[in-house]
Parts: C-alpha cells; sequence; structure tokens
C-alpha cells in the first residue's frame, strides 16, 4: 500500500495525471459500477474519474482510454485485455410481479409474460435460445413485452412488468437486497466474458483494475 500511496503522490502534479479516463457499456456502468463507485472515491479522493459510457468500442489510444470493460463472446485483439468475470444468465422477476404459475420449473415460464430484447442482440441472450436449451417449445413472442435495450428490459422487470433473462454481475445488487428474485432450482447458463484492459503507463489504471477485480470477488 505505501508503494502505490508513493507512485501516486508522484502523480498528483496536475488535475489532467489524476484524471482517470474509463469506459464501460451503458448497462455495466448502471447496474453494476455506478452503485459502487462511492467505495472507490471514499479509497482514493484523489483519482477523479471520467467515465466514459458508450455500447460501441472505442479507439482505446485516440480516445486515451485507460481502463475499458467490454463485453465480447472473443477476447478483443491485443495482449492488454484479460478476462475479467464470465456472465451467466436466469430468469429474474420483481416480488411486484403476479405470476400464473408457482414459478419452480422451466415449464412454468411458457405461462408467463416474459421480456423479450429485440434489435441488435445475439440469439443466446434470447428466450428462444434459452427455452431450446431447456428442451422446450418457446412461446409465441407475441404474448410478451418486446424492448430494445438491456436498460430498458431490467427496468421493466424491476418495476413488475414480466420475467426478464438476465443475471451476474450485473444484477448481483438487486438480487442481494430483494429487488429482483431469480427462480429456484434453475441452474445459470454461462454467456460471455467481460474483458479488462488498463494502460499498463498509468498507476492510477492499476489501482482501479485491482478495485475492481476485488469488487467483482467480493459478496454483492
Amino acid at each position: 500500500m505505501d508503494s502505490i500511496a508513493d507512485a501516486l503522490a508522484q502523480q498528483r502534479s496536475g488535475a489532467s495525471e489524476s484524471r482517470l479516463s474509463v469506459t464501460v457499456t451503458s448497462a455495466f456502468a448502471t447496474y453494476w459500477l455506478m452503485p459502487r463507485l462511492i467505495d472507490f472515491g471514499a479509497l482514493y479522493p484523489d483519482i477523479e474519474i471520467n467515465l466514459v459510457v458508450s455500447d460501441r468500442y472505442l479507439d482505446i489510444d485516440a480516445e486515451l482510454i485507460d481502463v475499458a470493460v467490454r463485453y465480447s463472446p472473443d477476447a478483443p485483439v491485443g495482449d492488454r485485455w484479460l478476462p475479467l468475470v464470465k456472465e451467466t444468465i436466469f430468469p429474474i422477476f420483481s416480488p411486484k410481479y403476479v405470476p400464473r404459475t408457482r414459478l419452480d420449473t422451466p415449464e412454468h415460464l411458457r405461462q408467463e409474460r416474459l421480456l423479450y430484447l429485440s434489435g441488435r442482440y445475439r440469439p443466446e441472450a434470447r428466450w428462444h435460445h434459452w427455452f431450446s436449451q431447456q428442451g422446450l417449445q418457446p412461446p409465441e413472442e407475441r404474448s410478451g413485452i418486446h424492448v430494445n435495450t438491456y436498460i430498458n428490459m431490467l427496468q421493466a422487470a424491476i418495476e413488475g412488468q414480466g420475467i426478464a433473462l438476465a443475471g451476474a454481475p450485473l444484477v448481483d445488487t438487486y438480487l442481494a437486497d430483494g429487488t429482483l428474485c431469480a427462480m429456484p432450482n434453475i441452474a445459470p447458463m454461462q454467456r460471455d466474458f467481460f474483458y479488462l484492459y488498463k494502460n499498463p503507463n498509468r498507476i492510477q489504471a492499476t489501482v482501479f483494475s485491482d478495485w475492481l477485480e476485488t469488487q467483482l470477488k467480493a459478496n454483492p
């Protein structure tokens, strides 16, 4: 800790040197990072976070990005990217949702109001794929609610409008505080990795990346 403190002190000669540019997706920022940034600020008050929220892949060098988190089926190009955490997905719903069944088997979901992702999302994120993996015929999608962003889907689930297919790590906080519930007896489905990049020339990038990994390993 002393060596980190010394290194940070050497880089405090100006405001720009203590500013750290971090880019993450809108969903990762909204549901995972923002609720935890207060902890980082308390630990490292001299590091100013410039949060660049984008759902497109930014040019790390051109945009002067120090830390990046990307969700991808394949590792981004370059040897500075490391796997951070693997997403798992499962059916989630709010205690405000009024179910039509006991909600204790995958078959029951065929009779429930489901929240569907539309648009650019890959098939593995959708209910059709999930039901196929369970060996079940998917229900007709016209009986559910369609949304075109992950954030809107989760918000609809939080408000009790239906059952979403989402999971860790993005909804960890909401599962822990009871805002959302997971169906019992249904194993999470493994998806893709979140990958982490850090600028090797910035001690602040190392500090933030280490904090990020510690937070992900801790209980939500």
